[in-house]
């Protein structure tokens, strides 16, 4: 495309969420065009990955859901066959990765066809992705015609990284391989044949820009001539093509005076005529590998150096800010503490293995949501979305896995990355804002990105406990992630691992906010202005027994519900054993015991009435006449026949006829208490029927004693 239209006329490459996509490695479409294997060890071959599996998630639409909108491609012209000799002098390994080119011009058949690139890249433009192909201008194959044509295009210069040769001290002559023949930019010849080169693939494909490999083994020259004629040649109808750089350079510590030298080397390359940005190596370091993945700094040195790439790189540079790339061992094999095998490259060393706990993915996380919410334009490696696993090159480079091969962890991981890159889509001042430090701590840290028309703050805790947030602002939001709640005073919590994103709203005549609006609610939403019957409240109270002796108490129950069940009541009847009608099953005795004599009740009655009459005048009357009767005769009496009565409580007393059974008076016994199934109970009640019967037998001897004494006086002359 000349240039764009629609929205995409508006786009500036800090808009930009680069992909990088390993071709080989990444979605094997087209098998028909797979190479033959080849001996390299394990993990170093080609896998089958082309240009018709990346087209096909193109148009699946997994960029456009994961908020991706630019893709890096690694080197697609032809690579060379066979192997070569890793680093360690060991292994053998192919040219899958591309960075072996033995052609200039020609597309590798075991990737697609140029008909193929082109659809991919026309694909990726009707889906508003921007493509950036990736360019090797340091060294090329010894299989390359240049090389065998034009032997004087290169250096002859020592093994980059052996003895006194070292990767920065010898940059620009030293070889990365003795079969990678380094090419010298101060040739003439050299330096514009391999600016045409250059030239051809952005135009042929109509690529949108390029990453630029190893730029720092180049001359400065070469990339301001390269940067000079790509925008003579291209940028004149307005489109910004986007020149990339790698200068690998790293973190010298704490002291910025000590970092000048890193961040110096970057910026040589970059102003209006050379690159446009480069890979940010120093904040990697400085945060990644102190921050993120090993946890020895805290978010004071995160915040520190986040600001020191707002304002050490040159003016006017997008710089491109990562947390994983191809050069490195995977982020979550990094964060996987206790493994040690991280930096393993090979089977027989013990490679790392997926992680099998939340840690390494919840560190991800926050490394993504800040990576996505700060300025630059960041890179997802590919795979990195889920968390991918792997120790060093080649182990990092592992085929990529779609949804139905990756685990629940990996996919919650995918889910909110996807979600903080479309509000990083949707967001002006995510993209284009400026940072500025809200607050930090060990495990706490928010910030703000700021337009002139436009604020978001973001908010991250790391920390294994909640933790509360009072920010400074003129605004009121939700955050946009997790729906956490901003209250009047700016102020929030956040839970362990947790990350929040809070957009500034804007009028625009929107719809009013809708939420919870009772403030006794659990989720009540102070901005809401609509209620939208999604109130939740404490839980109520607990109703049920309250009665601890109810058979079904409930311990838990805060209010009585009148349940309450008890064991059944004690069985009445008649527990005198002596009765008729006695009930062996009564425990209580209700009074309705019957018997063949007149019941104690009955003689009670009874003896009141004869006992009084006696008193009145039957007694006068029988003494008179028996001793009347016994004088005259002067008869000594016989001996008294003697009669059973009804004593108390259901026992019987024997008394002489003379007296009677009305001479027992039922008044004098104790109260009859129930049997109790108990041995407390049935020794009180023998103790009162036994001191009733001595009563009782004292009485009828006195009375005898008084007959015997009165006879005897009779029959005195």
């Amino acid at each position: 495309l000349p240039f764009w239209i629609g929205e995409q006329s508006n786009f500036i490459w800090d808009d930009a969420l680069i992909y990088m996509v390993m071709t080989d490695r990444f979605v094997d479409g087209n098998s028909s065009n797979n190479g033959a294997a080849t001996t390299a060890a394990q993990g170093a071959d080609w896998q089958g990955g082309d240009f018709a599996g990346i087209t096909q998630m193109i148009q699946s639409g997994y960029f456009d859901d994961l908020g991706v909108n630019a893709l890096w491609l690694t080197p697609f012209n032809t690579a060379a066959n066979g192997t070569g000799v890793a680093g360690d002098g060991q292994h053998e390994v192919s040219a899958y990765h591309g960075y072996w080119p033995i052609e200039p011009r020609g597309v590798d058949a075991r990737l697609g066809t140029e008909a193929e690139l082109e659809e991919l890249i026309s694909t990726a433009h009707e889906h508003g992705i921007r493509v950036m192909g990736d360019f090797v201008v340091n060294h090329v194959h010894e299989d390359h015609p240049y090389y065998t044509n034009n032997p004087d295009w290169f250096n002859q210069g020592c093994l980059c990284g052996t003895e006194n040769c070292g990767w920065t001290e010898h940059r620009l002559d030293c070889l990365f391989r003795s079969y990678m023949p380094d090419i010298n930019w101060k040739n003439r010849d050299a330096s514009e044949q391999m600016i045409a080169d250059g030239l051809w693939w952005l135009e042929r494909f109509d690529l949108d820009g390029a990453r630029i490999d190893a730029v720092k083994h180049v001359d400065d020259l070469a990339i301001y001539n390269f940067g000079t004629q790509v925008k003579e040649r291209f940028e004149t109808m307005g489109t910004d093509y986007y020149l990339k750089g790698e200068t690998a350079m790293g973190w010298a510590g704490h002291s910025l005076v000590d970092n000048q030298d890193e961040y110096g080397m970057i910026n040589r390359y970059m102003d209006e005529n050379g690159l446009d940005g480069q890979a940010d190596f120093v904040l990697y370091h400085a945060v990644v590998d102190n921050v993120f993945t090993s946890g020895n700094m805290d978010y004071a040195h995160l915040d520190y150096w986040t600001a020191r790439s707002q304002d050490q790189y040159s003016n006017g540079s997008t710089m491109v800010p990562f947390v994983g790339s191809h050069d490195v061992p995977r982020f979550t094999s990094r964060a996987d503490s206790g493994t040690n095998d991280e930096w393993n490259q090979w089977q027989e060393a013990g490679l790392p293995g997926q992680p099998g706990n939340d840690l390494p993915y919840q560190a991800a996380l926050q490394a993504y949501a800040w990576l996505l919410t700060t300025p630059g334009a960041p890179l997802i490696y590919q795979g990195d979305e889920y968390g991918e696993f792997g120790g060093a090159d080649p182990d990092n480079r592992h085929m990529w896995r779609n949804n139905s091969n990756i685990n629940s962890r990996e996919f919650a991981l995918m889910e909110n990355i996807s979600a903080i890159a479309q509000l990083r889509k949707d967001s002006d001042a995510l993209r284009r804002g400026s940072y500025e430090s809200l607050t930090n701590s060990t495990d706490t840290i928010a910030w703000s990105m700021t337009i002139s028309s436009d604020q978001a703050v973001v908010a991250m805790n790391r920390g294994e406990n909640s933790a509360g947030f009072d920010l400074e602002l003129n605004w009121l939001a939700n955050d946009s992630l997790n729906e956490i709640v901003m209250d009047e005073n700016h102020s929030f919590t956040l839970g362990p691992h947790a990350v929040a994103i809070f957009l500034q709203p804007h009028d625009n005549n929107s719809s009013p906010i809708q939420g919870c609006t009772n403030s006794s609610a659990t989720n009540y939403n102070p901005l809401a202005e609509v209620d939208d019957g999604s109130c939740q409240y404490s839980s109520p109270p607990v109703e049920g027994c309250t009665n601890s002796s109810a058979t079904n108490y409930n311990p838990l129950a805060e209010i009585d519900d009148g349940s309450c069940q008890y064991p059944s009541p004690p069985v009445e009847g008649c527990t005198n054993s002596s009765a008729t009608n006695y009930n062996p099953l009564a425990e209580v005795d209700n009074g309705t015991c019957e018997y063949n004599n007149p019941s104690p009740n009955n003689n009670s009655n009874n003896n009141t009435g004869n006992q009084t009459g006696n008193q009145t005048g039957n007694n006068t009357s029988n003494n008179t006449n028996n001793n009347t009767g016994n004088n005259q005769t002067g008869e000594t009496p016989d001996e008294e026949e003697m009669v059973t009565c009804d004593a108390c409580c259901g026992e019987t007393v024997e008394v002489s006829v003379s007296i009677g059974c009305n001479a027992i008076d039922p008044l004098d016994c104790d109260p009859c208490n129930p049997v109790e199934n108990n041995q407390d109970s049935t020794t009180e009640t023998g103790e009162v029927a036994s001191g009733s019967l001595v009563v009782y037998a004292l009485l009828i001897i006195l009375v005898i004693a008084i007959i015997g004494f009165v006879m005897v006086s009779i029959r005195r002359p």
